[in-house]
Order: structure tokens, then sequence, then C-alpha cells
């Protein structure tokens, strides 16, 4: 099996979102330059890999490559130290519509992807029942297990996963599946009850064992491990296959007398057998365990919890030789095994100073923002310094630090002006210097994930990406990615106001996960430095939407490549909404108006455009009875909403760039009046929906994409008494805008430093450069606060 190109493929198409990966040894070169890129090619997005703590700092220390996407491009965590190794090496692809396992033998290192002789079993599920997919959820519950309650971001990667992976729920230790060809398989773990080694003993029953053959690089000095497989099993015959002029099997160790040594397969010659693989066979089946189990007593679990390694097999139960044929090991077994006096034991590599690595632990480091959160390990002394360094190990910043009695999680608001380009840490006091430790950006990760769009999605995506101007139609399209978000967290009640209601177990889940809007603001850090902020759309398909409006008034958006979409002719099936027969109606009227004024005027200059103010009234009023209607919980992509219409009608104002786009009157039709009842609808009334918003808990400051729609509400109330004409009408109308303003102000409880946040003043800025600049010549620039 070409295990790394197998990685990249897509079953029947579809993109796998997620990937974990297990290891023991750990190199970031091979991780970043062979693994990663064969990842993403499957389509994924977010990729945790979780590793042995001490193996991961001793990458970090040795003089290796030092990694540059790590804390960036894919997350790292491990679980905590304990006296057995952490030495599974799984790989688990997800996707919405299915998954692909890989458990084997091989660590996330060049000789491990593409050096070593490794084995390696692959299964594959769709979302539908299936023995493979009971596997899948099994290999789920224990890696999800592993890293629980880690570190932030695995957790972020774990909720995500779990968000989009609706097949994944209610997954557990599976027992032994079937197969359709009837044949046996389990995912084994070294358990706190049962090792792997007692497991598979069980599975193999109380059946006559013919012959047992067992191949492992790494053995116990004096073969506990083996000896007690042949006292269970009674094997007539052990066959220990090696390579003989590498040979890693103790030879002069007292050994059970049915052992036999053979040769491994010619086409593994020249490379070092890492596999791990134990076959026993019966007169009716062979039982075959393949993993990341060596052929020792920690490995196999026969010691006692504390002291087994964390590994992960895949069992077999196949017929008769058919293990044999399908490992290539029919000629060898059929020849005569190995003279013990022939072989020659190799040298043994110097045992890797677990303990002293441990020592210097640095513990785990997360930066959000301008925060930085440090994992406190027993090791470090109680007071010392924190070297903050760049990608390069140049030193940005150094913090001094001093620990109380107990060792919780620390923060540090840093002030470097590169603490965006911190990568990694090292801790020091006095004669104590630490390993070296990696930062994770837990910002930048969230902002990665994103799924492949596909079909309408991304054709709805196409709509952005390929238009400089809003139109009336593109109205479809951000309802489409809404919707996909929606549908993408099909758990979450808060994300849009068009939820459905999920179990009551599920909304007591969100309960821990969101904050109302007031709560959020009592507990929020209103003085959070802007340039940092969070962006609550991050890894959304809507973001787009943020970046298109971004981008028309001069603001830089960062394009994400996706696939070309799947053929969907239906793509604006806005699906069972009430509104939807009367928003496609009024749609189609509108394209096809405009289609024919295109045929009329194809050589006209784009200023004799003409705008329908009739059909932008019905869509406001749709939109206006659409969010006043609903009782649900409001979210993310419902603040962008408000944000989209205020645009879409500031964009088709009347200017001398549009002399026939919308009018700056008080009438029904007029933009200032739409553009107040877009505001009005969200902000005002008995039950304001601004009042349903949900925010996750895990803002400790207002997110971006909030504040740039509070600051385009603002913006558009103070351009509606700027721009109307002085008349008994406008005098009427002024006093409802300005108490409506009032009553924003009032609810948004904005403080001075975020109305003189970044956010606010370069947005309100580029809006005044842009629109301001058309619909006001002569319009000074208006105060954000």
């Amino acid at each position: 099996m070409k295990y790394l190109e197998r990685m990249a493929r897509r079953s029947g198409g579809r993109p796998y979102h997620s990937a974990v990966a297990t290891t023991f040894a750990v190199e970031f070169s091979a991780l970043e330059e062979v693994m990663l890129p064969q990842l993403v090619a499957s389509g994924a997005t977010n990729i945790l890999v979780v590793a042995d703590e001490r193996m991961a700092s001793m990458s970090l220390s040795d003089g290796s490559r030092l990694p540059s996407q790590l804390g960036r491009d894919y997350a790292l965590t491990s679980p905590p130290v304990a006296d057995g190794l952490f030495h599974p090496k799984v790989v688990l692809q997800l996707g919405r519509k299915g998954g692909r396992l890989f458990v084997g033998s091989a660590n996330i290192t060049a000789a491990g992807l593409a050096g070593n002789a490794e084995a390696v079993i692959e299964i594959e599920c769709g979302d539908e029942p299936g023995p493979e997919r009971d596997i899948l959820r099994a290999a789920w519950a224990y890696l999800e297990g592993l890293v629980k309650e880690r570190s932030r971001s695995a957790v972020d990667a774990i909720d995500w996963i779990k968000d989009r992976t609706p097949w994944l729920r209610g997954g557990g230790e599976a027992g032994m599946a079937t197969l359709d060809d009837g044949t046996l398989i389990a995912f084994l773990t070294n358990g706190a009850d049962d090792g792997i080694g007692r497991r598979f003993l069980d599975l193999v029953g109380d059946v006559a064992v013919e012959s047992l053959v067992v191949v492992s690089p790494y053995w116990d000095e004096n073969l506990s491990a083996l000896e007690f497989l042949q006292q269970q099993l009674r094997a007539d015959r052990i066959s220990v296959l090696l390579d003989a002029e590498n040979v890693g099997f103790p030879v002069e160790a007292e050994r059970p007398a049915e052992v036999e040594f053979r040769n491994l397969p010619r086409k593994l010659a020249g490379r070092f057998t890492h596999a791990k693989v134990c076959v026993a066979s019966t007169a009716e089946h062979d039982h075959v365990l393949v993993g990341s189990a060596n052929c020792t007593t920690a490995a196999l679990g026969l010691l006692g919890p504390s002291k087994r390694n964390a590994e992960a097999c895949i069992y077999r139960r196949l017929p008769a030789g058919a293990a044999a044929k399908a490992l290539g090991l029919e000629e060898i077994l059929e020849q005569d095994p190995l003279d013990p006096d022939d072989l020659i034991e190799a040298g043994r590599s110097p045992p890797i100073p677990l303990e002293d690595i441990s020592s210097r632990r640095p513990g785990f480091f997360e930066m959000e923002g301008d925060v930085l959160t440090w994992m406190v390990p027993s090791e470090v002394p109680s007071e010392g310094v924190i070297r903050l360094l760049d990608g390069n190990t140049q030193l940005i910043d150094t913090i001094a630090y001093a620990l109380g009695s107990e060792r919780p999680n620390v923060t540090f608001r840093i002030t470097a002006e590169r603490r965006s380009a911190i990568s990694f840490v090292t801790v020091e006091s006095g004669q104590f210097v630490s390993s070296r430790a990696y930062v994770i950006q837990r910002s930048l990760l969230r902002s990665r994930r994103r799924e492949i769009a596909t079909g309408s999605v991304a054709k709805a995506i196409e709509i952005f990406d390929a238009h400089a101007d809003f139109e009336l139609w593109m109205h479809q399209a951000a309802d489409e990615l809404a919707r996909a978000d929606l549908n993408e967290i099909s758990t979450a009640s808060v994300a849009s106001s068009r939820a459905s209601h999920g179990p009551r177990t599920e909304a007591k889940q969100q309960e821990t996960r969101f904050l109302s809007y007031d709560e959020f603001m009592r507990t929020r850090v209103p003085d959070a430095r802007s340039d940092e902020r969070q962006n609550a759309l991050s890894g959304k398909h809507s973001d787009r939407i943020r970046q298109f409006m971004n981008e028309l008034v001069g603001q830089s958006r960062v394009l994400v490549h996706e696939d070309e979409a799947e053929d969907d002719e239906d793509w604006m099936d806005l699906g069972d909404e009430n509104e939807v027969a009367l928003t496609e109606a009024a749609t189609r009227r509108a394209e096809m108006k405009e289609e024919e004024e295109e045929e009329e005027e194809e050589d006209s200059p784009a200023h004799e455009i003409r705008v329908d103010a009739k059909q932008y009234e019905k869509m406001v009023g749709l939109y206006v009875e659409r969010v006043t209607a609903g009782d649900e919980p409001l979210g993310a992509p419902d603040v962008l909403r408000v944000r989209f219409w205020l645009m879409m009608l500031l964009h088709k104002a009347r200017t001398t760039h549009l002399p026939n786009g919308l009018e700056p009157s008080t009438d029904d039709r007029g933009w200032p009046r739409m553009a107040f009842r877009v505001i009005s609808s969200f902000f005002c009334g008995k039950r304001p929906p601004v009042r349903r918003l949900m925010i996750a808990r895990e803002y400790n400051s207002m997110p971006a994409d909030f504040l740039e729609c509070w600051a385009t509400v603002l913006w558009s109330l103070d351009t509606i008494e700027a721009v109307l004409p002085k008349s008994p009408r406008t005098e009427k109308f002024l006093p409802f805008v300005a108490r409506v303003r009032a009553e924003v102000k009032k609810i948004l409880g904005l403080t001075p430093s975020e109305l003189d946040s970044d956010v606010v003043v370069d947005l309100w800025r580029a809006m005044d450069d842009s629109l301001g600049a058309r619909l006001l010549k002569e319009r000074e620039p208006v105060a954000a606060g």
C-alpha cells in the first residue's frame, strides 16, 4: 500500500474536512513537507496531531529543522506523561459523508512515512450504518478521549469535527464487527481493564494454535511477552521474522523451545523492519494483530494499567492461510528456518533520555489575540522568565513570571509589536533551562478551518468572488452560504433565525457554549487590542460575504481557493421557508427586468442602469418580516445579514455614478427609509431581535465582524441625517433617526475604546472614502463615537 498517496485520495470524490493523527516520534520536516500536503489534498483544513510530549519536545530542541506551520496550519497536543509511552500510530480522516482510518506502525518521521518496512491497515466507511463505520467510530472515541481537555486548540479541533460529522455521534468502543466478506474486525487499545495482549488472546479463544508468526523490531530483554503468548496460546511453532543482517531480537536471551527464526520477504531487504504483526493460526482461522504494539509486556498491556503503553491495533479474523497470502509470507514460511548461531545481534541504539527530557518540560502555550496562556507542568521552578521567540528562534520579548502554590493555567498580556510572530518559547530559572516549546496561534487555526465548498455552496461563493458590486439577486447566494453554515453545525440552535429546535440535551449543551449578548457584554474585555480581534465568521462560508463587503469599500480580503464546484442547477432553491415563493418571484422579476434593460442598453454607459426601487422595497420588507417574526436565538450570520442589506442599499443609492439609483428621500422606496427599517427592525421594539443574539463563550472581546456591523449601522444613521434634503417630511423623520441611534448605542453598550478600535476606525474611514465620497462630495468625515 502506498501509504501517503492513499491519504490524499477522496472517497467518491468527496473531501475529508479533518484529520487526526497520533505518533510516538515526530519529525516536523517530514510532517510538514511530506504528510501535511497529502492530508490537505484530501480536503482537510482542520488537522490535529497527537504526539508523545517528550518526543515532540526533543524534536524541537535536537537541532532538527523547526516547524514553520505548527500552530498556524495544524494543531499539536499531547496526552499526560505517564510511566508507559504514548505509542499509537493512527490517522483518522473524517468528512461529512464518510471517513478513512489507518492503523499501523508508522511514526510521523521520514523513515516511518517512506523508509522503513511498516505494516498499516486501511479501513474506509460511508455515513451509513455498517461494520466499518463502527470501527471508525470506535477509533474516534479513543482519539477524542486522548485530547479531551488537554488544550483549547485541541478541543476546538475536536468540537469542529463533531459539529460537521454527524455519523460519529453515538459511537464507542466497538466489540467484534463482521465485514461483508464474513471476516471479523476489531479496534483494540490498552484500556484501564484489559490490555491488547489479553484481548487478543480472548479473541483467539480456547482453540489449538498451530503456529504463531511474530514481527517486532523491539522485544523485552527476557522475552517475557513472547513467553506469555506461548504459555497462553500453546502454539506448536513460533516463527519470529527478522532481518538476518540486522537482528534486533535478543538472540542470547532464553526463549521458548518452539521459537524458530525466518528471514523477512526479500522485498523488504535493506529496510529497517519497524512493522508489528502477530498471526495466530488455527485449523480454521488466522487471527491477525497489526498496529503499534511491539512484542513487549508494556506494549501488549501485560503489566499493570499504570505501566501500559498507549497503543492501538486492528484485529482481523480471516480464513486459515489468508494472512500469510495477504502479507506475502507463504514462501518464507515454507523455507527452512535460520540457524540461530548464524544470527548476529545488531548493536542497540542508546536509550532515549525520556526522564531527562521530562524534567525540562516547558508546558503548553497558546496565543489568543494578545493573551498568552501557559499550561504549567510541575517541573518548572516557581519563578523565572519566559523567552518569546519567532520562527527563526530570534528573541521577541521576555516575560518575568512568579507562580503560586497551585499551578493552574497562567495568562499574560503580550505587548510586543510582533506578538503574532511568536512561534516558540523557552522557560529559564537559574540553572533550569527548559526544552523549546511551540506556541499555538489559536485564532489563525480557527480562521483556517473551512469545509471545501462544492455544488450550490461553491457557486454561491463564486458570486461574491466574481462580482465587483452588489446586485439584488445576490441575497439568494448570501442565504445559501448562511444555510450551509447552519447545516454544517446541525446541533447548534444559534446559527440562524431559522434554526430548528434540537433535543433538550443539545439545548443544554448550547447553554454551556454560548452567552446572550447581555451576558457577553458583562464578561468581555472591552479594551482588548483591536488588531488581534477574533472573527466569529472564521471558518464559515459566510465569511466570503464579509470579505466581499470589506473589499468594496477598499479593505483587502484573502481568497481561499475552493475545489471546482459540482454541477447543481438548483443551487438557488431556498428550501421550505414560508417566504420562498414570494422571494423567488420577486427575484425573477428583478432579474428579467435587469436582463431586458441590459439587452436594450448593452452599449450604454454604467450610469444609465436603473435600479428598481419597488423590488428593493419588497425584499427589505421580506427581511424585516423574517427577522422580527421568529423567536429563535440569532448568531453571527444574522449580524452579517444586517450589514449585508445596509451595504446593498448604500451601494444602490443615487450618486453621480448611479444617477438612476435609489432616491435619498424619506419615501418608502428611498434608501434612507429602507436602511432605517433594516436597523430599527433589528434593534427596536418590545422584543428586539438583537436581544436574541448569542455569542460563543470563547470570545473574550467583541468579534471583529460584529464591530464591523455595528460601525456600518452607526455610519448609516449618520449618513441618513447628512444626505436627506431639508423639507418638512425630513424634519419629521430625523427625530426618529436620533431616537434609533440612541437605542442602538444603548443596546450595543460599546465603550470608547471599542468605538476607537482599529476595526471601527479603519472601516469608518474606508466607508467615508468610498461610499461617503459618492453620496456626499462635500461631506466631512464623522467620528465613529
